[in-house]
């Protein structure tokens, strides 16, 4: 048989404030135990009642044992379905109800067979502050108590079971050392808060405690934050809240609160709970490494990014990113709480899934921390193109020998390369011409055979062919376009009509 034992006086780890008053320390003799139901295995075998078993050793042990009708019936009364449901206060309650001195609690694991198997662990805990006062636990098959002969394996589940609950619960104490119940309160503050907890100074803040009486009603609660006194009403006695003008320094700022009990013993608890005071706005930043967005489905430039940085660690309550367009209208925005993303993606989409228009546009990112504090960012500026470069070529003059080129170019992005090829009448090349960046205005060539004076009817003298990129990734490209002389005012061409350029998803 194997064993783990832990006996000592710890404090258990319940939600809850404490409100112990460190007094006298006796050793109290322990007569009356609560047993909560054991906690099994999904694998464990059903059949045998554990927390009966319990029950009646700690009987044959001489404890008195609060029957299960009358647990059943105050965790009914409380809600408390499960063992770790039960919090300190409601562990203190129960013993001043069931006039209980300790609770016990435990969990097991049972398999029946050939060579059966059970695993017990368990914990007893004293109701008047809820300490743990002793642990212990063991686990058994049925050979281990096979003899050096063969003899004496357990087959029967049960009784292998009373085996480990009598050697487990042999070391039970009979007494043990408390604290004296006239230093323990009569009262429990189960939670204390502020609501907001976070706030810029001079605003208004609601407190909320919530006490549960033990012993007696409380006769008088007073709660302060540094001298300034929180005015405290109650409909039950147990909800006591009230409203308040925190400090306006920046700063943390712990709740004290004094207690009158039946006996008018003036008791203190500090820091049951804080309220933190913020006026500095959060130093937050966005970066755009790329100024150009082309969201034209064609690989290059389709979408762009903006990443936020939180300069200083805090607490956000929401974000908003913004995107504007040149007149300061708002083409897309997003929105969330608490934590910040990474980084946000845009492609090119305002509100209502529709393109936006090629232009300049302006993002900027505005932030809340939990104080209500709100942070602008400096607006990030880039550029949406999604056309091709706008490039014409005409013949702008010259004479058999040589001629020259005029070149109007329209683009939002600067032109990143180029490449102009000339033909003539017999689609021999005569020249080409290219480089990065900004094309010529104007391009003289010379000819290598001298152009007809009169060329037949239809016939062009000049052919060419263009390919353009800009910086945004737009491309532009003619093949054997006839050179023409410029046109007059008049007889200038309109606008080509503008394509529906196909977008990516939106963020």
């Amino acid at each position: 048989m194997r064993r783990n034992v832990f006996i000592a006086t710890a404090l258990v780890l319940f939600l809850g404030l404490s409100s112990r008053i460190f007094g006298a320390e006796e050793m109290i003799m322990i007569k009356t135990v609560a047993v909560m139901p054991f906690t099994t295995s999904a694998e464990s075998d059903r059949s045998i009642d554990l927390t009966r078993l319990v029950e009646d050793c700690l009987v044959k042990n001489k404890f008195k044992v609060i029957s299960q009708n009358v647990l059943e019936s105050f965790l009914a009364k409380k809600r408390i379905r499960r063992t770790d449901l039960l919090d300190r206060s409601s562990i203190r309650e129960l013993g001043a109800v069931l006039k209980t001195d300790v609770l016990i609690t435990g969990s097991a694991a049972t398999l029946a067979g050939s060579d059966p198997l059970v695993a017990i662990n368990a914990q007893m805990i004293e109701c008047i502050d809820g300490s743990i006062v002793w642990a212990d636990s063991v686990s058994c098959t049925g050979k281990d108590f096979v003899t050096f002969l063969g003899l004496g394996r357990i087959t029967s589940l049960k009784k292998l079971t009373e085996i480990a609950i009598d050697d487990l619960f042999k070391g039970l104490p009979a007494r043990t050392e408390f604290r004296h119940t006239s230093s323990v309160l009569p009262f429990e503050i189960v939670r204390a808060s502020f609501f907001p907890k976070v706030l810029r100074g001079g605003k208004r803040a609601d407190l909320s405690i919530e006490v549960k009486n033990i012993k007696g009603q409380l006769r008088d609660i007073r709660a302060f934050v540094l001298d300034t006194k929180i005015e405290l009403k109650t409909k039950d006695g147990r909800w006591h809240t009230g409203t308040f003008t925190a400090p306006t320094i920046e700063g943390v700022y712990p709740l004290k609160l004094y207690v009158t009990d039946r006996w008018n013993k003036l008791i203190t608890i500090n820091a049951a709970a804080s309220l933190v005071v913020r006026n500095t706005a959060p130093h937050v930043t966005i970066f755009c490494p790329n100024k150009l967005i082309s969201p034209n489905n064609d690989g290059i430039n389709d979408y762009i990014r903006f990443f936020p940085k939180i300069l200083k660690a805090t607490t956000l309550e929401s974000w908003r990113v913004e995107i504007k367009d040149e007149d300061g209208n708002i083409a897309r925005s997003e929105h969330g709480f608490r934590g910040l993303p990474q980084g946000f993606v845009w492609q090119g989409r305002n509100n209502y899934n529709k393109i936006v228009k090629d232009g300049t546009y302006f993002c900027r990112l505005i932030i809340t921390d939990k104080a209500g504090n709100i942070s602008v960012t400096p607006e990030e500026i880039f550029i949406v193109d999604a056309a091709a470069p706008d490039v014409r070529i005409f013949l702008a003059g010259g004479d058999e020998e040589e001629i020259t080129l005029n070149v109007q170019t329209k683009d939002i992005s600067k032109i990143a390369d180029w490449e102009l090829i000339v033909f003539d009448d017999q689609d021999n090349e005569v020249e080409k011409f290219g480089g990065k960046g900004k094309i010529p205005a104007t391009i003289s060539l010379a000819l290598k055979k001298k152009l007809e004076t009169s060329p037949p009817e239809g016939k062009r003298l000049l052919t060419y062919f263009l390919y353009v990129s800009d910086i945004a990734g737009n491309r532009l490209e003619v093949i054997k376009q006839p050179l023409e002389p410029i046109p007059s005012e008049k007889s200038k061409d309109k606008e080509p009509e503008k394509k529906e350029k196909i977008w990516v998803d939106d963020f």
